[in-house]
């Protein structure tokens, strides 16, 4: 049975270098700057994102659902990036693929592809996972069986229908953590979200201050 290390020094150096590759191919600061802006100001933030912009919101919304993910009750304390993130908005649906390679304490790509639709059974606006179209592929190494131990533990396809499911919940979840870093703290009582044509029409209300 894999048991998840004690905590290790944080490799800083190699997670800066993973920051600095994500601010340059999924340079966030922009769309968050207007949302943090305009909870300030009106409590609440209303706007269209394209499919890039989609795709930089989920870069960040991947990447910390997998830091605050926890196995046990315990923090895993992984060291991981999402070198690519891919979505086509068309028709009302936005397809989805994007890679997470974790560095540490295992070496391993999780490969993700899916489709999010608007959900038609929700009481305010959302979006779901299209039925059938969730594929997850996981690589490790070939003797790796610690990695494949841990990848076992994680759970990752059930982390995964459980976080996906809900987009507005993930919203919900993460991204008050990023606005905090912007000095902005508060949390969300309304989220809609719904796939037009080929964008996302995007609602956020909550009760937002500065730090």
């Amino acid at each position: 049975k894999f048991k998840m290390p004690p905590t290790q020094p944080i490799d800083e150096q190699l997670r800066r270098q993973i920051e600095a590759a994500a601010a340059e191919h999924f340079p966030v600061d922009k769309i968050e700057d207007r949302i943090a802006i305009s909870l300030l100001a009106n409590g609440r933030f209303q706007d269209e994102l394209t499919a890039t912009e989609l795709a930089i919101i989920l870069r960040n919304m991947v990447y910390t659902m997998f830091a605050q993910h926890r196995v046990g009750g315990r923090d895993l304390h992984l060291i991981h990036n999402i070198p690519s993130m891919r979505v086509r908005i068309n028709k009302g649906q936005a397809k989805v693929k994007f890679i997470v390679h974790i560095h540490k304490p295992v070496v391993a790509f999780i490969k993700f592809r899916y489709t999010l639709i608007n959900d038609p059974v929700s009481i305010r606006s959302n979006l779901r996972v299209k039925q059938g179209s969730l594929v997850i592929n996981q690589d490790t190494r070939r003797f790796d069986l610690k990695a494949k131990a841990a990848l076992t533990a994680i759970d990752i396809e059930n982390m995964a229908k459980k976080e996906l499911s809900d987009p507005a919940g993930v919203i919900s979840a993460t991204l008050p953590s990023q606005l905090r870093k912007r000095g902005v703290v508060g949390k969300f009582t309304e989220i809609r979200l719904s796939l037009i044509d080929c964008r996302l029409q995007v609602y956020l209300e909550g009760e937002f201050e500065r730090a």
